[in-house]
């Protein structure tokens, strides 16, 4: 018993290399049929939207802005037809229908290797890149703005905000209606004589002499901006006098 027992150990030993030597060459005889195999490339439509994507930025532009950004496309008639086993060029691209604000539809013909043309239907959203204008540095009111007070940023125009300008002309050489922090963005509005304080409005006098000021009160007779002229009436004489409206509640007389 116990010598059967070995004799089949060994027959099994034996066996073994000769088991893995037909395996490893079937294997091998795989691979070099594998590797003798044409390559083939299969327009997936990830590809084909990559290809689309290229047109349709050339595209935009060509007709719409050199500062256009591609938000996404989405082909949405026509990519049921195609055939996955073929290879595809953009031949025709022409603009089909506006779809919304910065949305346009494309009818796009395509060409595969038998020049068999097939036309999809496809949508864009785009963005056109603003330079919006920012404050280099604090800026009070009443000053005029120059070229190194400012500097642009690009911005998509859909997300610019309200009143932004984007036009440099609209801001270099203009006066400041009021203080401007560094880093905002200048907007209309920003720019013009200040605000008037309007007449009969109540207002602290500060009359200055050579060695003494003396303070009192009294009632706006105009309606000037702060840094202009202003005419008051004087509370206890009711004498009108004119000084410089400094502030939006006192005016500064001098003697």
């Amino acid at each position: 018993m116990q010598k059967n027992i070995t004799v089949t150990s060994k027959r099994l030993y034996f066996s073994l290399p000769a088991f893995y030597c037909l395996l490893l060459g079937v294997s091998g005889l795989l691979l070099s049929a594998y590797f003798l195999l044409p390559a083939v490339v299969y327009a997936q439509p990830k590809q084909l939207t990559e290809t689309i994507k290229k047109a349709v930025l050339a595209e935009l532009v060509r007709s719409v802005s050199k500062d256009v950004e591609l938000n996404g496309i989405r082909i949405l008639k026509g990519l049921e037809t195609l055939d996955n086993n073929k290879t595809y060029t953009v031949t025709k691209l022409a603009m089909d229908d506006y779809n919304g604000p910065d949305k346009i539809v494309y009818l796009v013909s395509i060409c595969d290797d038998h020049k068999v043309v097939s036309t999809l239907l496809v949508g864009v959203s785009y963005d056109i890149l603003d330079s919006v204008y920012v404050a280099a540095r604090p800026l009070p009111g009443g000053a005029i703005v120059a070229k190194g007070d400012i500097y642009a940023v690009k911005q998509k125009s859909s997300r610019l905000p309200p009143g932004a300008i984007t036009d440099i002309q609209e801001i270099e050489g203009k006066k400041l209606r009021f203080n401007v922090a560094e880093g905002m963005i200048f907007r209309s509005g920003y720019f013009g004589d200040p605000p008037g304080i309007k007449r009969t409005r109540e207002v602290n006098v500060l009359v200055e002499g050579a060695n003494i000021v003396i303070s009192t009160k009294g009632i706006l007779n105009n309606d000037p901006p702060v840094g202009g002229v202003a005419s008051v009436l004087c509370s206890a004489s009711r004498k009108e006098i004119s000084g410089t409206l400094i502030s939006h509640d006192t005016v500064r007389v001098k003697i």
